[in-house]
């Protein structure tokens, strides 16, 4: 389950950011928590281009994302 299978890309940035802003993250992060949370035994490799990313993605896995909000990401990827 991916979100870049969810199509358009502004779609996701304007859902994610408000979700972003509550928890002070990028939308970046949120998209990697809700990895993270989506199975036990998939671990998402994201891109790590300089030092700074590489916090921000490990940022990522302290992102307690409510039951609400994992739903609501979870909708925006289209049934396969």
């Amino acid at each position: 389950m991916s979100l870049a299978d969810g199509g358009d890309p502004a779609r996701i940035t304007e859902a994610l950011a408000p979700i972003a802003q509550r928890h002070d993250a990028t939308v970046h992060q949120v998209a990697l928590a809700w990895q993270l949370r989506c199975s036990p035994v998939t671990m998402p490799i994201p891109g790590t281009t300089s030092l700074t990313h590489l916090k921000e993605n490990l940022a990522a896995e302290a992102i307690q994302l409510t039951p609400e909000e994992v739903q609501a990401i979870t909708a925006l990827v289209p049934e396969s």
